[in-house]
């Protein structure tokens, strides 16, 4: 595909020792990946190659903002995000992953990292997607379930929880 082209690394011609590259993880490129839970993203990502003879050190640092719902209003927000990662790339006849090993043919010519990048931006996602947008203007949340969330209404000692829950109406804002 021609927006993973530029994740596409020429490393036979490199000299042994330390390259920079740069990457902007976006909406193109998470367009590639279908199953993918993240709705957008602009994250700038330095990967510092050190080749060797017999393998690479691969040291990836990325930070900017990923789209996703937040899990404590469910509006769309902008949340703040950054990673780091190592892998190590080694020549084997067997082309495999694991853990953070990478094997590829001696014979290759390229060294393709767009799915050790979307790997990493998966694995990186927070288990609790929230962050403190009140200084944001205009704020990306939905105020009205923050409200109700923040309220100090007592459920009923007599109904259930179930009860309660389905009066509820929550309308998502845009």
């Amino acid at each position: 595909m021609q927006v993973l082209r530029q994740f596409s690394i020429p490393f036979r011609g490199l000299s042994e020792g330390s390259h920079k590259f740069e990457f902007e993880l976006n909406k193109a490129f998470l367009s590639v990946y279908e199953e993918s839970p993240l709705k957008g993203a602009v994250v700038n990502v330095i990967l510092d190659l050190n080749k060797r003879m017999d393998h690479m050190t691969l040291d990836f640092q990325g930070e900017g903002k990923i789209q996703t719902e937040c899990d404590r209003c469910t509006a769309d927000i902008k949340l703040p995000f950054s990673f780091e990662s190592q892998f190590i790339v080694k020549f084997d006849e067997d082309e495999r992953e694991e853990e953070e090993v990478v094997y590829i043919h001696p014979e290759s010519h390229h060294l393709e990292i767009a799915d050790l990048l979307h790997e990493q931006l998966i694995l990186a996602l927070p288990m609790i997607k929230t962050y403190d947008c009140e200084d944001e203007d205009p704020q990306p949340c939905n105020t009205k379930v923050l409200e109700i969330l923040n309220s100090e209404r007592k459920v009923e000692s007599g109904s259930s929880l179930g009860e309660a829950l389905k009066n509820l109406k929550i309308t998502k804002q845009k």
